[in-house]
């Protein structure tokens, strides 16, 4: 007797050769022009530098690999990946040096020991993260909420207008510092009605009306943030409404690759005009209201467009994005002065972890936060009498300010284990929508690991609960159909044959 299978077995995605070509192509390229390019950076230097960067890729390169029922559907271990090369490995391998404005340093001979501080950073990562897996529970399949379309859509439209709403009144009023972080976590909510919104547009599940409010919203946040004079909340923002759409879609469609190089050296030739904007709008207190600021903005860089051209403009922003982000020659000078010149910091940075847990409502009296301030006269990169200026301080470079090369160790284990815990917890392979949405709130903006540790992760745990608060209303409304769980699906049970 003959028995037919109910279904094919899935095709496999021929796309996946492609991409696994391109990561190793990527990972090549710099081994490549470490033995090809002369530089002052001395060549042992720069291959180390080159295999680290081939480490930090190979999450990538896993990503990639991995068929589409194990894959994670937020690629947030890659993206870190890929920012850790670009940050402490990619430029030493390439043969660059004394890219920050500010830091001057020997290319013969102080690179070598922040590429050997950066890999044990990488490898301590790594080793968290995997003994998070061995020591956390298995991951277990997520339950389904399977909400009607008009619950997502009334709650999608109900965050993101209140969103954009509080953010806008949070950016032309002065908002006690007891309200600003309570304002600051409801435009985290309207981020994630946005992501509600995008995922049901994609999948052609809005009608007119609220096609045109998802449009104003995504607009509306994209604007405010520019104006704000943080092009880099702009970028993050972006990055959240790509990630929703690919995830409402399953896929990504050729035009909006395009659109999002568009964005990204828009975004990159503003923050070349960043400085002529702050001075005017922060410090000379000019501009006007939010859409008075962010036409000025645009305004600057048609000027800039105007005298310089297209590619002169974008080749103003990649060197202020370069000469802002080189965390190598920051990493290079702290090894360098600490403790000989400046003692170890001995954990005061971390102190404002006892309540990061606890709204400001709640405790009037908590200490702000001026770690940039801080750490920028501490080193002398800011002058003595600036008290406008912040300077990004990467948890790397924290770890080794506060305790040398043994806090790297122990801090990037930490950090590895913590990454382990959000992806099990908010990024598993076939979790349902809701859940990616919630996981892409939460991860994307961790992505930005220039902060120091606890403006990174201080507010997981309150944003995190809210959020689950959030899934929980939406679960048990009224319209809720019910909660299905999640389980890989199987071969039909061949009919059982009685002896005779």
């Amino acid at each position: 007797m003959t028995i037919a299978l109910a279904s094919p077995l899935p095709r496999k995605d021929r796309s996946q050769p492609i991409l696994r070509a391109l990561v190793l192509i990527v990972m090549a390229l710099p081994l490549a022009t470490a033995i090809v390019v002369h530089s002052p950076v001395p060549f042992e230097t720069r291959v180390e530098a080159a295999f680290l960067w081939i480490m930090c890729l190979i999450p990538g390169l896993v990503h990639v690999s991995a068929s589409a029922k194990s894959r994670r559907p937020i690629p947030f271990l890659p993206m870190i990946g890929l920012l850790y090369g670009l940050y402490f490995c990619l430029p030493a391998a390439l043969g660059a040096y004394n890219q920050h404005y500010r830091i001057t340093l020997s290319p013969n001979r102080d690179y070598d020991d922040a590429i050997f501080v950066a890999m044990y950073g990488w490898l301590s990562l790594s080793f968290g993260y995997v003994a998070g897996r061995l020591l956390v529970s298995r991951e277990k399949p997520s339950r389904e909420i399977d909400v009607s379309d008009a619950v997502r859509r009334r709650y999608g439209a109900v965050l993101m207008v209140s969103g954009v709403l509080l953010e806008s009144f949070r950016l032309v009023a002065n908002i006690p510092v007891e309200l600003a972080g309570i304002l600051r976590f409801v435009t985290t909510l309207g981020w994630f009605g946005s992501g509600l919104l995008i995922t049901m547009l994609t999948q052609r599940r809005l009608n007119a009306a609220y096609r045109l409010l998802t449009y104003g919203g995504v607009a509306a946040f994209l604007l405010m943030a520019i104006g704000s004079g943080s092009v880099a909340n702009a970028a993050f923002y972006g990055a959240v409404v790509f990630a929703c759409a690919w995830i409402g879609l399953g896929h990504v469609r050729p035009y909006w690759i395009i659109a999002a190089l568009v964005g990204f050296l828009t975004i990159i030739s503003l923050r070349g005009v960043s400085a002529q904007y702050r001075k005017i709008v922060w410090y000379a207190d000019e501009g006007g209201g939010v859409v008075s600021r962010t036409r000025l903005f645009f305004k600057l860089l048609e000027t800039r467009v105007q005298n310089d051209g297209v590619d002169g403009a974008v080749t103003q922003g990649f060197q202020t994005s370069a000469g802002r982000s080189a965390n190598l020659d920051v990493l290079a000078d702290v090894i360098i002065r600490t403790p000989n010149e400046v003692p170890y910091w001995g954990g005061e940075t971390y102190l404002s972890l006892v309540g990061a847990f606890v709204p400001r409502v709640l405790w009037p009296d908590k200490p702000t936060k001026e770690l940039g301030q801080a750490f920028g006269h501490r080193y002398g990169y800011i002058d003595a009498g600036d008290y406008g200026t912040s300077l990004n301080l990467p948890f790397l470079v924290e770890f080794y300010a506060n305790f040398g090369i043994a806090g790297v160790i122990i801090g990037m284990c930490l950090v590895g284990f913590i990454y382990y815990v959000l992806q099990r917890t908010v990024n598993s392979p076939g979790q349902d929508t809701l859940h990616s949405l919630v996981g892409v709130v939460i991860l994307v903006p961790l992505i930005n690991i220039e902060s120091d540790f606890s403006l990174g992760f201080g507010g997981l745990i309150l944003n995190g609960a809210s959020l689950w608060l959030v899934l929980r209303t939406i679960s048990r409304s009224g319209l809720a159909k019910h909660n299905v769980l999640t389980v890989s699906p199987r071969l039909p049970s061949l009919p059982r044959i009685e002896p005779n």
